[in-house]
């Protein structure tokens, strides 16, 4: 007897484990039911039945002979979802919209079970006999195809779908008939609790979205019950409610058409996505970016970890001090574990973040889903002093001046306690060291300042206390080696964020490999909790760096934009979020000459995220409805041979053209007489710093923009006025004049430069504006204080004049646009300089050979290739900021 039970237990046990072996974690299930628009009341068109991904599975409701499906068993999800005859649903595109922002690894599967004109209380199981008994005959139909019971029926399918995968989500569109009903949200709960309780879901795991009915702005005859599923979140903390707005409609002004359906489908799957953890439409390899719905919640299936608090005698503060310590589900004293330290605010304590944060449950969670390595956690106090309570004048000098003594308590007292209760790693690659705020200013310094202690550094919204930059990385290189990880978070309204971003720009500019990570939020707790889930993941794993600029959901707005503006964004991967607003658009795009279609949301704002752009500046303009305009949202810059839009990608040497302290020269427009063009023309004179108090006389170089530009170009888009400010006060060149004006490039269209004549503008630049530039400012006037540059087709000119006129000028700069040959100068005897310069994305060989020739030839010259860059400003950019210290030399 005793054998057979044995048998009968082991085989149990086997059956159990071939239940939890077979469930795949990574086929996330979603339930859907409702009344007609979640049955699908669109024709399905062509397009729908097409190209659906394997990975999108329909798990059969009902035996479909036709369709050849049987109930209880998946499918392809090619429409229809619902019953064998139904039409298009939200589900069709929630699915496809899914696989399209999820990992390949992951698989959707959908239960649809809808019934059209019912209400709400079909599904509730208490309820629903009475209700079916009273429905019309037509309704009685299609509930007979359920067994007349439908919520039995998802329930059953649901535990079958359960087998193999998880369910993620419960999708609900219902409401018109139960259009007024106020207790319309208390009815839903009553459905949602049951399916959470028959299906054993916790609902921090499992969210409810809810979509309206056809919104007032399309005619929705039940438009009324939308503010009542506005409501519903009220009632069910865990729920959603998805905008039908701009969802296009049938006639009948009750249900969606096919393409309304395909809108509202994306919605749903948008939301889902956010719920999840992901940014919709973001990566084509797709990554969790933020904290998942529940994540700070305690789930009843998680395992959880230990809190306790102990005592240490500190030697710093000379008392005995207390601190939190989470050790994890699991935990085995004979195990040895690494150690996160963290630390809280400067109006907190050892328990700030138990009583704001939960950081229990993060972990538990984490833990539980295998993202995790196992650590223990310690919650200190930060405030060394005898009273270290947070109370009275938490500003005060000593209680602040006791966070900077924390530094050596910690490392003195609390750590080598820690070491000797805990059986944990004892080296700096073990350890890890992050806080919120003011912590996050302690994080910063006591990790970066003891580097031979920490390997893991995180601030969160870290604080003023923050030391700057320069202090905290003195040796870039040397914690660039020692740093297995350095984590700056905040978010985008927080106040603090310049502490954040300062030491962000100058990792980046030091090549300091780091994640910065910008979200929506305040000085909060919201902020916090997700640098907590986000940062924990990264710790005590192999980190690959290159990887680590993919980790932020917002970017920082791009330098072009205009009042205040948001978007524009760069992201730290250098690719770029555009938000327009168009509400009655039917297509947006933007075109950088690459076009990227722009998604709509609810909101009347199209979105659009870009592949990695170069470093420095880029032309763009938008296209709405096939009308090309400019983004409202930045200056406006004349290039692509008309004004268009303009955004700035962060350069690692982005310094030597910023806005800096530092005197600054004046850039003014002049306007000069034209004989040989009958008209009045356009320059603009860059006079250094000192000009106007002094009566020195300065070389000049006259500098061309492009093809598509003009003679605003080198000042907006260039920054030439900047780079020769930070030049001359850095002592790096000799002041001189810069001269730029409209080099006549436009008036030949492209592809057609061969058919371009320079003797009209020669004429202009020779006869004209260099002797209104010598007559109305102070020059030296003579062919050894005259240079001449140009970009692209304005170094084609530059080629063109020297060489016809080599009296004119004696230093020659031909940026991306061509060459010399030693034939070409063999004359030019007062030639002082060549300049020759292009990207690396170029052709600089061509640059090199040249060079190299002429050299051999005896002319004075120079190469500058601009690593990693094309046909582009920060090209020409770097090009000057290396040709201005040539020129003018004795």
């Amino acid at each position: 007897m005793k054998n057979n039970i044995k048998i009968s237990c082991l085989l149990l046990l086997l059956l159990v484990g071939q239940n939890i072996f077979s469930q795949d974690s990574n086929f996330h299930i979603y339930l859907s039911f409702g009344q007609s628009n979640m049955e699908g009341a669109a024709k399905i068109e062509a397009q729908d039945t097409v190209k659906v991904n394997n990975r999108f599975k329909v798990l059969a409701a009902l035996d479909c002979p036709d369709l050849g499906r049987e109930k209880g068993k998946w499918y392809t999800a090619v429409p229809p979802l619902c019953r064998c005859n139904t039409g298009l649903t939200p589900v069709d595109y929630f699915g496809r919209t899914m696989l399209d922002n999820l990992p390949n690894n992951v698989k959707v599967g959908v239960i649809n079970v809808a019934v059209g004109g019912c209400k709400i209380e079909l599904f509730d199981k208490d309820k629903y006999q009475s209700y079916a008994k009273d429905a019309p005959d037509w309704m009685k139909n299609m509930i007979k195809e359920y067994d007349g019971n439908p919520y039995a029926r998802l329930v059953e399918m649901a535990k079958i779908a359960q087998k193999d995968g998880v369910i993620k989500g419960i999708l609900l569109h219902q409401g018109e008939s139960n259009t007024g009903d106020e207790l319309w949200p208390e009815k839903v709960k009553i459905v949602y609790d049951n399916l959470l309780k028959d299906l054993n879901l916790d609902p921090n795991s499992v969210p409810l979205l809810s979509g309206e009915t056809v919104h007032e702005e399309q005619g929705g005859i039940c438009a009324s019950m939308n503010k009542i599923i506005a409501k519903l979140p009220e009632t069910i903390p865990s729920a959603s409610v998805i905008s039908s707005k701009g969802c296009s409609v049938a006639s009948d002004n009750l249900h969606f058409n096919a393409e309304g359906y395909r809108t509202l489908g994306k919605r749903y799957a948008e939301k889902m996505l956010s719920l999840l953890g992901y940014v919709a439409y973001r990566d084509k390899e797709p990554i969790i970016l933020k904290a998942p719905f529940g994540f700070d919640q305690e789930k009843s299936k998680v395992k959880h970890g230990n809190v306790e608090t102990i005592s240490y005698k500190s030697k710093t503060v000379g008392v005995t001090r207390k601190a939190n310590v989470y050790t994890p589900p699991g935990y085995n004293k004979n195990k040895k574990y690494p150690v996160l330290y963290l630390l809280h605010g400067i109006g907190g304590d050892e328990n700030e973040w138990f009583k704001h944060g939960n950081p229990q449950h993060i972990l538990d969670n984490l833990y539980a889903e295998n993202k995790l390595e196992p650590m223990i956690v310690v919650l200190p106090n930060g405030r060394a002093m005898k009273d270290d309570s947070a109370t009275g004048n938490i500003m005060a000098k000593d209680k602040v001046e006791a966070f900077s003594t924390f530094e050596k308590d910690l490392l003195n007292d609390l750590i080598p306690f820690i070491e000797k209760k805990y059986k944990v790693y004892k080296d700096r690659e073990h350890r890890a060291i992050a806080g919120l705020s003011m912590g996050g200013g302690q994080s910063l310094n006591f990790g970066l300042g003891n580097l031979n202690k920490f390997a893991w550094v995180g601030g969160f919204s870290s604080a003023p206390n923050t030391k700057a930059p320069e202090e905290l990385v003195p040796n870039p290189e040397e914690t660039k080696e020692q740093l297995k990880l350095l984590w700056i978070s905040c978010g985008d309204k927080d106040g603090l964020l310049p502490f954040s971003k300062r030491t962000h720009d100058y990792l980046f500019e030091n090549n300091v490999p780091h994640v910065y990570y910008l979200e929506p939020g305040y000085h909060d707790f919201k902020v916090w909790k997700n640098g907590l889930y986000m940062f924990s993941q990264f710790l005590f794993k192999p980190v690959n760096t290159e990887s680590l600029t993919k980790y932020s959901l917002l970017g920082t707005p791009s330098v072009t934009n205009i009042n205040n503006a948001q978007y524009p964004q760069v992201l730290p991967s250098n690719r770029a979020v555009f938000k327009v607003k168009a509400p009655n658009a039917n297509n947006v795009h933007v075109n950088f000459g690459k076009k990227y279609n722009m998604i709509k949301g609810a909101d009347g704002y199209w979105n659009v995220t870009t592949d990695a752009l170069d470093p420095g500046f880029h032309y763009y303009v938008l296209n709405i409805d096939g009308a090309e305009v400019v983004d409202p949202s930045t200056n406006t810059f004349y290039g692509m041979e008309r004004i268009a839009s303009g955004i700035e990608v962060p350069a690692k040497d982005q310094d030597f053209y910023a806005l800096k302290d530092v005197p600054h020269g004046n850039t003014q427009e002049i306007l000069f007489p034209s004989k040989s063009t009958r008209t009045t023309r356009r320059a603009f004179v860059y006079t250094p710093p000192g000009y106007n108090n002094s009566n020195k006389e300065y070389p000049v170089l006259y500098l061309q923009h492009g093809w598509g530009e003009n003679e605003t170009s080198w000042s907006k888009q260039g920054h030439a006025n900047l780079i020769m400010d930070n030049l001359i006060a850095e002592g790096k060149i000799e002041p001189f004049i810069v001269v730029m004006t409209y080099g006549m490039t436009n008036e030949v269209k492209w592809g057609k430069l061969n058919e371009f004549d320079i003797s009209r503008f020669q004429t202009v630049m020779v006869d004209e504006l260099i002797p209104y530039i010598d007559t109305h400012f102070r020059t030296k006037s003579d062919q050894v204080n005259r240079a001449m540059a140009g970009l692209s087709m304005g170094g084609f000119e530059t080629r063109l004049i020297t060489l016809n006129k080599p009296e004119v000028f004696s230093h020659y700069a031909i940026l991306s646009g061509g060459t010399y040959t030693p034939e070409d100068l063999a004359n030019h005897s007062n030639l002082k300089l060549v300049f020759l310069s292009c990207g690396s994305k170029e052709n600089p060989e061509d640059v090199k050979k040249a060079t190299k020739a002429l050299k051999e030839a005896g002319v004075n010259t120079v190469s500058h290739i601009s690593e990693g860059t094309g046909h582009e400003f920060l090209t020409w950019r770097r090009a000057l900021y290396n040709l201005a210290p040539l020129l003018f030399k004795n």
